[in-house]
């Protein structure tokens, strides 16, 4: 049976745990960050997945990318490089997830201060997500740095 939006309740249910997996998933990837456990990152992206930061400002779709790495490999490289370096405390605000089957977009807010310092990173990710065997995986993730509220 279908509701106002038009969905079956299978297809509800469906969106609505996706969702949850996904939040979770985000949330994984900054506690991982967060404990310095850069090591396991890469576990959470697909194998062909791509990792972007760049410097950008909140409002304006400009931004110059600072470096990208393609493959789960390359990731875990990229990731460990920072392992039982200063690292930021990631807290994630207004977390938006679209999920269309098995694959789905997001976007949130992360702001942090770098342990042991005091410098603080604003920015935003624009991630895109895969459903690989029942388990859902970053597909791409681009961290766009606001440049001028950054103290790094």
């Amino acid at each position: 049976m279908a509701n106002g939006n038009g969905l079956p309740r299978e297809d509800r249910l469906d969106r609505m745990e996706a969702q949850a997996a996904i939040a979770d998933l985000v949330h994984e990837y900054a506690r991982l960050i967060r404990r310095d456990q850069s090591d396991e990152v890469s576990a959470l992206f697909t194998q062909d997945a791509s990792f972007e930061t760049r410097d950008g400002h909140p409002d304006k779709q400009e931004s110059s990318v600072r470096s990208r790495m393609e493959g789960r490999d390359r990731i875990h490289d990229f990731m460990i490089q920072g392992k039982g370096r200063p690292h930021p405390v990631p807290l994630i605000h207004n977390l938006m997830i679209e999920v269309e089957g098995d694959s789905a977009t997001g976007n949130c807010v992360m702001e942090g201060t770098i342990y042991g310092t005091e410098h603080k990173v604003y920015g935003e990710y624009r991630d895109s997500f895969s459903r690989v065997d029942g388990r859902w995986l970053f597909a791409s993730r681009s961290f766009t740095m606001f440049t001028a509220g950054s103290s790094l």
